[in-house]
């Protein structure tokens, strides 16, 4: 895992553009949700943190999950490296490992601003558990869209129906009073992620249901991604 993911993180070091889409492009998005939240206050700073939370995972974790997954299958990497006699699981997460590390940290600088700004959390550990949950879940989630996208020219297509559910399910959250926040709502992942970190800043119930439906989404659907998983470039 160590060594796989070491090449990795040279491989996304070294191409400036992934660096531009999978940083800096979901840090501006994020930045402009808080410049927002400043300007309007009607989602509370808690609400604006849960939706930069949900763009970083979108536009990192998942869409640069999948995008990663279907290019190393396409260059027969992935067979390769199947061959070797490592885990499936281990193939998996140590290609998601540095785009799962670059979403925590773009998460870690940007709330360090609001920290700074005087606008932290009071709970800091829900931001870690939402942050920590919500990032697993996007990779889990990339693993699933990765079986469908032929080429990762198509990840934009293929990853669209999800990534409309983190961020819609975003927005649908912080229009929702915390307390009316239902469990069939909950299941969507957008608003599992932005309810769990609108409590570290507002508390209010529903912390416990957040934290278990976006943990069981990735316990349940993990081992039935990397079943499902196809090794060999789509046509």
């Amino acid at each position: 895992m160590r060594a796989l993911a070491g090449a990795e993180f040279r491989l996304l070091a070294r191409s400036p553009f992934a660096i531009v889409m999978a940083g800096l492009l979901p840090a501006a998005v994020g930045m402009l949700i808080v410049w927002a939240e400043q300007d309007t206050g009607r989602a509370g700073w808690g609400g604006a943190a849960g939706l930069l939370l949900v763009t970083l995972v979108t536009f990192t974790a998942y869409t640069g999950g999948t995008t990663t997954l279907a290019a190393r299958r396409q260059q027969f990497v992935l067979k390769r490296l199947r061959m070797s006699g490592a885990r499936d699981a281990t193939i998996l997460g140590a290609v998601l490992l540095p785009l799962a590390a670059l979403t925590l940290v773009q998460t870690a600088v940007l709330m360090g601003i609001l920290v700074a700004a005087g606008r932290g959390p009071s709970r800091p550990w829900l931001l870690v558990a939402a942050a920590v949950t919500g990032t697993a879940a996007g990779c889990v989630l990339a693993v699933v869209t990765a079986v469908v996208t032929p080429a990762p020219e198509l990840a934009q297509l293929t990853t669209s129906p999800i990534a409309i559910a983190f961020l819609g399910g975003g927005f649908w959250a912080v229009r929702t009073p915390a307390d009316d926040v239902s469990w069939a709502m909950l299941a969507v992942p957008g608003v599992s992620v932005t309810q769990l970190t609108r409590a570290a800043w507002e508390g209010g119930s529903g912390v416990l249901g957040a934290i278990t439906v976006v943990a069981a989404l990735s316990l349940v659907v993990a081992p039935l991604a990397v079943r499902a998983f196809a090794w060999d470039p789509r046509r």
